[in-house]
Parts: structure tokens; C-alpha cells; sequence
């Protein structure tokens, strides 16, 4: 009777055991953890330091045309071979691109940013000490280069994390720090360079650099909190889902009951709960180690033909995108225009831009404004402003057309993030960005070499002009479809 009783003990607390957990599993799969963005608050402050970030990098790399001539005097270097600098930093910057998306998945926005700003310091530090432009290809085109890409990105994503209703407004205001920065910093070296030459001007940008470690570690990673699932994601294995069967006995039946058969099922049982549970786990590790880098770097995202359509607009847009940058004040003393005042075209188009960007930031903010619709008006007015460059041949047109230049050229850097967001969820941003960068990348390094190529074939920079325009013109043409595309894609989705 003892007996009977211990194993009725037993069989009741196995099965308070399993309810209990179940019940536990059930809370569990009902509730789901996400961060939720403060919308403001200390998101204001990740925004500010996240525009001083963008105003340090971007404004030291815009700004390299000053640096690059004191090199071509100071080793005796051409044109050309001091101008790849440029390129190497600008390519690699935007390849990276993927590389600081998965960091930023692997670890934190704010690692990510304080990495970078290392790399940039180390850079720009060591090359005060190169001898030769050689030496400068690793310094400055891969350390420099690479930290651009490990700051911009994941500023730029991570800013729109800490935002909801106001995300577009938030990343506005963090890329305009481009434009600012061309506008401060090309002063400021211009009087390093006079001071302290050239190798003293590295030094005190490394210092300056430094500070993007400071600002970047006021990304503080958002804590995710628990709220109630609105969709119903995978079903996991439950513990209720493994029969618990016990085999017939000749010794267990309605008249015949046999207190060791009963206590040998049971064991028997919780042994079958927890080999199934071990085999799981053993899968589920066998599956993590087998997709680890798939899952960091997403590439899964290439079978959206919305991302693919995308990247490829991309690429055609980076082509034709920094024609302008290096070729408007060149076409202006063609004109007849003075070196000074040609210069400070470039200026009147960096102001204009970073203002553009705080109103398309705001624009897209409104609920009844198209991101789709804005980035392909900007995208449109752009290519159609790089093709009639060559027909404003006087000074006062000129800087008209660097006022309009600077508003459409803004569209995109404001739209595009928030594009990917709409398109292909907030989750698949960083690293649908850090791809994206890389065709914008891979374009920029063939792209400007192929206006010059124009140059030095026509004998002008219609050409340039020409072809630049063209191309971003046939990259906004790729985006008309888009929104059609993606509600198709959505509701193939749905089907399957």
C-alpha cells in the first residue's frame, strides 16, 4: 500500500512538473521582447553627437582636395598617382559598408563607432611619418577609408533606432553633418596646412578625429522590454508534444496492477522527454554553427527583388553622383569664371545640401508624403541638373544652379535609409544599408576616372556632364516601379 502510494506521490508531482513548464512556455511564447525607441528625450542627444560624428569624418574627407595638392608639392608626385588617395578612401569607405552592418549586428552601434575611430586616428597619425605616397595608400586610402565606413554607417542606421514617429526628421538632421562639415573644415585646413604644414595638419586631425570615440560612446544600445506578441511567430518543440506512452504489460491490467511496471514506465518516459530535448538542442546548435555568417551578414536579402532593384539603382546613381564635387569648379573657370569664386561654388553646394536634408528630413516625416515619391523626385531633378550643367556659362547662373544642385542632391542621403526601412523592415536596415554601400562603392572607384577620360578625349566637360547625368537620370528611372514591385513580392510572401 506504501508503495502504491509513493508511486502515486511520484506520478503527481511528474505531472505538476510538466504543467508547470508548460505553463511557463505558453507565458513565454505569448510575450516577446523588442526595443521600443524613446521617440526624443535622450534620442535628441544621439542625434547631436551623431551630426558631430558625420561633421568630423565627412568633413575631413571632402575637405581632401586641400590635402592632396600640399601633396602633390611635397613629393613631387603627379596629379594622377596623388588623386588615387581619394579614390582608395572614398571606395573603401563605402565597400565597408557590410563589414560594419555585421559588427554592428555581432556587437553594438557603439563599438562599431569607437573601432572606427581608432582605426581613423592611427591612420591620420601615421601619416604624418609616410615618406612616399606609396606608404599613404595603406594609411590613408585603407586605415582612413576603413574607419569612414565603420563611423557612417552605423551612425546613420543607429540614429533612426532611438526614433519612431520622428525618425526621418532624426536622420535629416545626422547627415546633414556632411555638407556642415565640408563648410567648417575646409577653412580649418586650409589654415593647418599654412601653420603647420603638412604633417603637423595630420597630427591635429588625428586629435580631432579622436573625438568621434567620444561622441560615438553616447550610443547607448537600447534595452529590449517584454510586451505581448502581435504576430504569432515559430512553434517550438513543447514538452506535451512527446507521447508519453507506456507499453502494455502483461503484469499491468484492470485487475492486475503492478506498482514496478507503473514506476518503470514513468522513468522510461521522462527519459524519452529529455533525449528528445538533448537531440533538439544538438540540431539547433549544428544549425547555428552552419548558418552563423549567413545570419550576421543576411545576405538572404538578395533574393528580394526590391533589394536587388535597389542596389542596382545604386550603382548606376554613384556613377554619375560625385561628378559634380569634382568637376563643377573646373567647368566654372572654363567659363571664365576667377579660381576663388569657383571654389566657393562648392561651398554654396554643401550649405544648400545640408539644408535640403533637414527639409526632407522633415517631408518625410509627413504622413501624407511618399519617401518613394520624394527620393525619386530628388533622384530625377538631379540627373536632369547634371545634364544641363554645361548651359550655365556665367557666375550668377552658376551659383543658382549650386543653390538647386545642393536641395535635389540631398534627396537621397535623407531617403534612402528610410526607404529600406519601409520596404524591407526596420530589422534588415544595417545590413541592407552596409550592401548597398558596397555598389555605391564599386561605382566610385570607375566613375570620376571615366568623366576625366571624357575630358581629356572631348576637350571640355560636356561629356563629363553628360554622362554623369545620364546615369543618375536611368537610376531613377529604376526606381518608378519600386513601390509596385515590393507589394508584389509582399503578397507572393504572404502565399507561401
Amino acid at each position: 500500500m506504501a508503495s502504491q502510494d509513493q508511486i502515486n506521490s511520484g506520478n503527481k508531482d511528474f505531472g505538476e512538473s510538466v504543467a508547470q513548464q508548460k505553463e511557463e512556455e505558453e507565458k513565454d511564447a505569448k510575450d516577446e521582447y523588442v526595443i521600443i525607441p524613446p521617440d526624443g528625450g535622450y534620442g535628441w542627444i544621439v542625434t547631436a553627437a551623431s551630426f558631430l560624428c558625420v561633421l568630423i569624418s565627412d568633413g575631413i574627407l571632402f575637405s581632401f582636395g586641400l590635402i592632396l595638392s600640399e601633396l602633390e608639392r611635397v613629393f613631387d608626385e603627379p596629379v594622377a598617382k596623388v588623386a588615387w588617395i581619394f579614390s582608395i578612401v572614398n571606395g573603401i569607405s563605402l565597400i565597408s559598408g557590410p563589414i560594419a552592418s555585421a559588427l554592428s549586428n555581432r556587437f553594438s552601434f557603439r563599438t562599431v563607432v569607437l573601432t572606427g575611430s581608432m582605426f581613423g586616428f592611427i591612420g591620420l597619425s601615421t601619416s604624418a611619418l609616410a615618406q612616399s605616397v606609396d606608404s599613404l595608400f595603406f594609411t590613408l586610402g585603407v586605415l582612413f577609408g576603413l574607419s569612414i565606413g565603420l563611423i557612417f554607417t552605423p551612425i546613420v542606421v543607429g540614429v533612426g533606432f532611438y526614433f519612431d514617429k520622428r525618425r526621418a526628421l532624426a536622420t535629416g538632421i545626422t547627415v546633414c553633418g556632411s555638407g556642415a562639415g565640408t563648410f567648417v573644415f575646409a577653412p580649418i585646413i586650409y589654415l593647418l596646412l599654412e601653420t603647420y604644414a603638412v604633417r603637423g595638419t595630420f597630427l591635429i586631425l588625428s586629435g580631432i578625429y579622436l573625438n568621434c570615440a567620444v561622441l560615438g560612446s553616447l550610443l547607448v544600445p537600447l534595452k529590449p522590454q517584454r510586451r505581448k506578441k502581435l504576430q504569432e511567430g515559430v512553434k517550438l518543440l513543447d514538452i506535451d508534444a512527446v507521447p508519453i506512452t507506456m507499453e502494455k504489460s502483461p503484469t499491468f491490467n484492470k485487475r492486475k496492477f503492478d506498482p514496478k511496471a507503473l514506476e518503470q514506465g514513468l522513468s522510461n518516459s521522462v527519459k524519452s522527454v529529455k533525449e528528445t530535448q538533448t537531440v533538439s538542442v544538438v540540431k539547433e546548435q549544428k544549425l547555428s554553427k552552419r548558418a552563423y555568417w549567413s545570419n550576421i551578414f543576411k545576405f538572404s536579402l538578395f533574393r528580394s527583388p526590391t533589394f536587388v532593384l535597389i542596389c542596382v539603382s545604386s550603382f548606376f546613381q554613384s556613377i554619375g553622383w560625385f561628378v559634380p564635387f569634382v568637376y563643377l569648379a573646373a567647368h566654372a573657370v572654363e567659363t571664365g569664371v576667377p579660381k576663388e569664386e569657383a571654389s566657393f561654388l562648392l561651398s554654396i553646394v554643401g550649405i544648400c545640401s545640408m539644408m535640403g536634408r533637414l527639409i526632407n528630413g522633415w517631408l518625410s516625416d509627413h504622413p501624407k508624403v511618399s519617401v518613394l515619391l520624394l527620393n525619386n523626385v530628388g533622384l530625377t531633378a538631379s540627373g536632369l541638373l547634371i545634364i544641363l550643367c554645361p548651359f550655365f556659362i556665367s557666375y550668377e547662373l552658376l551659383v543658382f544652379y549650386s543653390v538647386i544642385l545642393g536641395l535635389a542632391l540631398s534627396c537621397t542621403a535623407v531617403t534612402r535609409p528610410i526607404l529600406l526601412g519601409e520596404l524591407l523592415g526596420l530589422e534588415n536596415v544595417n545590413n541592407a544599408y552596409g550592401f548597398m554601400l558596397v555598389f555605391y562603392g564599386v561605382a566610385t572607384l570607375f566613375g570620376t576616372p571615366m568623366a576625366g577620360l571624357l575630358y581629356d578625349t572631348l576637350g571640355d566637360y560636356h561629356g563629363a556632364f553628360y554622362l554623369a547625368g545620364s546615369s543618375v537620370l536611368l537610376s531613377a528611372f529604376m526606381c518608378y516601379p519600386l513601390g509596385r514591385i515590393n507589394r508584389w513580392e509582399k503578397r507572393r510572401n504572404a502565399r507561401s
